[in-house]
Formats: structure tokens, sequence, C-alpha cells
């Protein structure tokens, strides 16, 4: 098995504690991509599942953001899923799987994330005509919206309460996505048994059902706060 990071210490760790190979990728750089797919593919000549979960907000209204920020978003958030769909389904066989990480905002508006919401946007289009496309190859091609993860990304929203609980509000179970819960909805996705392809599901608590935290509900310092510290 192999995982793939910007820093390169976190998937070290990570490799270390699931007896795999760690490489250092930056998704948005095709070379990058390319590298871990033939590192992934090193073993036999075929990778079997390839899962990416690359994400960069870019926070900022459209009219503040200009080309450079607007550019970042794309690189980061859709540009890395076509490196990456094309370089692992090259080296695929049959049974192939791939799975992309979208973002709920791509379907709920939340203010100030329209560049990042775009971006994850297109890549969940991105995924149905690859699964059309790569469909007579027998490799399927799948996608998994996120809401509010429980990981270190969210800490310092955690630390403020009111936004934290205006977040909480917001979703029917009343609670962050487990990265565990995350991992299964991928390999679910990935497992043979799953007749399914084209798909985005989303795995929120129900956040989906209703909709992000809007300016007027949260004070200006905390809502900006809670929008950094989001991790979408």
């Amino acid at each position: 098995m192999v995982v793939g990071g910007r820093r390169f210490e976190g998937v070290q760790e990570l490799a270390s504690e699931i007896d795999g190979l760690a490489v250092q990728c930056d998704a948005s750089v095709e070379a990058d991509v390319v590298a871990m797919a033939e590192a992934a593919a090193a073993p036999d000549g075929v990778i079997d599942i390839a899962i990416l979960a690359a994400g960069m907000p870019v926070i900022g209204t459209i009219d503040e953001l200009d080309g450079t920020a607007w550019r970042s978003a794309i690189d980061n958030n859709f540009l890395s899923a076509v490196h990456f769909v094309r370089q692992m389904a090259r080296r695929m066989q049959a049974g192939g799987s791939i799975v992309i990480l979208s973002s709920i905002v791509a379907i709920r508006q939340m203010p100030g994330y329209g560049s990042y919401a775009c971006a994850k946007g297109a890549s969940e289009v991105l995924v149905r005509y690859a699964a059309l496309e790569y469909a007579q190859r027998g490799i399927r091609v799948n996608a998994v919206s996120t809401g509010l993860i429980d990981s270190p990304m969210i800490a310092g929203l955690r630390a403020v309460p009111e936004a934290w609980n205006a977040f909480l509000k917001e979703i029917p179970l009343g609670k962050p996505v487990q990265p565990s819960e995350m991992a299964e909805a991928c390999l679910w996705l990935s497992s043979p048994a799953a007749a399914v392809t084209g798909i985005c599901v989303v795995v929120d608590n129900g956040y989906h059902l209703l909709r992000p935290p809007q300016p007027s509900e949260i004070s200006a310092g905390v809502y900006k706060q809670a929008n950094t510290q989001a991790g979408y």
C-alpha cells in the first residue's frame, strides 16, 4: 500500500503504521502524481484501488479573490483530481476503483467558499464523465462528499463555542463525521460488491439536509475564524 501527501513526515508516520510506502506528492503537480502511481504499481504493475483525499480551501468572496487565488483553488481541488484519475486509471485493470473526496459546500452554499466549492463541484462532474469513459475498461469511479470531519483541522473551530455550536446545530445527527466513517465509505465504494459508478455518496451525518451557518448568525470575527477552521 502506498500513501502520499505534501507533508512527507505525516505520510511517513502513516506508512509505518500500516507497513506501507510513503511518497511525497503534491496532487496539483501531475509529475508528482505520476511518481506516486508508478510507486503504487511497482510490485505487480497494477493498481487496484486509488483514493484521493486532497483539498485546500481558498477563502474569500468572488470580488475579493484575484486570478491567482482562483487558479490555486482550481489547481488544488479540481486539476489534482484530473491528474489522479488519469494516472491511476492508466495503471488499472478491470475491477479497479477510484474514489475522489469532494465537499458538501459544492451543493450547500457557505459564504466565502465560492472558489473551493466551484472546484469541488467540477471534480464531481469529472467523476461522472470518468465513470462513463472508464466503464469500457471495467474501472469504476465514484466520489464521497464530506461534511464536518472530526480531524485536527477543526481543532480551532472546536475551541470557539459560538462557532462550534452553530455548526453542530445544522447537523441533524448533532456530531461531526469520524475519519474512520469516511474511510468505510471509500472502502465500500471500492468493494467488488458495490455495483456503482459515477455517484457521489454524501457522508455528513445529515448536514446536507440543512445548511452551513450564515454570517448573520455568528459574530463577524468568529465567522471568519469558523470559515478558516472548518476544514471542509
